[in-house]
């Protein structure tokens, strides 16, 4: 699951260090559930090689954890409104959805994107099931209302359903959820993947809730804030140091934090085996919210 380039001028002590550095933190986790709120593909599209986020995960299940993937899309969502000849907008890191975005939406997200990544598990020898906050009642929503205007169907979770997963993880399943929902109405509705990770942790009552970006956690002036409260969020918050899509992100940490959840971490998804390296060493690598 290592690229042996990365690990072949090891001598054997250092791999076994390596291995026993990481011991305490198994058996601490195992047995516990990570959410994992993961924005990337599953597969690189010129080299065919599957994602490290996909072997990382992979890796925590195999080890007795119980990771539940919410992913996003934004990416390959932009890509097909372009092709349409249809203008992405944001606010405050929110997409604003219309009936024509919310339709591409429901198709990447529900479609494309979460079938790319459970065939992607698969691939890699771990039982994933795809599924949207719609199926099983899992996320109920309602319109979010916003300071800024009218974001159109864009959601926010009210309640989490949490049977579907639960049966999901006792038979030996990997969640792979997307962020849809809809109200009791029946009406549909975008939900931001930050948040909805935040509250399927909060409801799970998650060891652990893991946001990956693409940029290494919460920056002060440039640097890396290693770890940081909610009260400490709070005043980044107010004066402008958390800002754009990084928002949404803290909003989810808080919110997952005051639900129930343990630890949230926000890291950069881009730096190979990230999600390892946070959660099984010492110091971590992106920035950890804890209260």
């Amino acid at each position: 699951m290592t690229n042996k380039t990365q690990t072949e001028n090891l001598t054997p002590a250092e791999k076994a260090n390596v291995l026993l550095e990481a011991l305490p933190y198994i058996q601490k986790f195992a047995g516990k559930i990570v959410v994992i709120k993961y924005g990337g593909s599953s597969i690189e599209p010129d080299s065919g090689e599957i994602d490290p986020v996909i072997l990382d995960i992979i890796w925590l299940k195999q080890v007795g954890l119980y990771p539940v993937v919410v992913h996003g899309g934004g990416k390959a969502i932009t890509r097909l409104l372009d092709r349409l000849g249809h203008q992405a907008q944001f606010v405050d890191g929110l997409r604003v959805t219309d009936e024509t975005t919310l339709e591409v939406v429901e198709m990447v997200l529900g479609g494309l994107v979460n079938q790319q990544l459970v065939a992607a598990f698969n691939a890699g020898g771990c039982k994933a099931v795809g599924l949207t906050g719609v199926d099983g009642g899992l996320l109920t929503a309602e319109q979010l209302t916003h300071e800024k205007g009218d974001l159109g169907r864009v959601g926010v979770v009210q309640a989490v359903q949490t049977e579907p997963i639960q049966a999901l993880l006792q038979n030996g399943f990997l969640p792979v959820i997307a962020p849809l929902g809809s109200d009791e109405q029946g009406a549909r509705y975008n939900i931001n993947a930050d948040s909805a990770a935040g509250a399927i942790a909060a409801a799970l009552g998650a060891e652990k809730l893991i946001l990956l970006t693409d940029v290494p956690g919460i920056l002060k002036a440039g640097q890396l804030i290693n770890q940081v409260t909610p009260e400490e969020v709070d005043a980044l918050l107010a004066d402008g140091t958390i800002q754009g899509g990084m928002v949404p992100k803290v909003e989810a940490c808080l919110a997952a934090l005051h639900g129930g959840a343990a630890q949230v971490h926000i890291l950069n998804g881009k730096e190979p085996h990230a999600l390892l390296l946070e959660i099984f060493t010492e110091r971590g690598v992106g920035t950890l919210v804890h209260r």
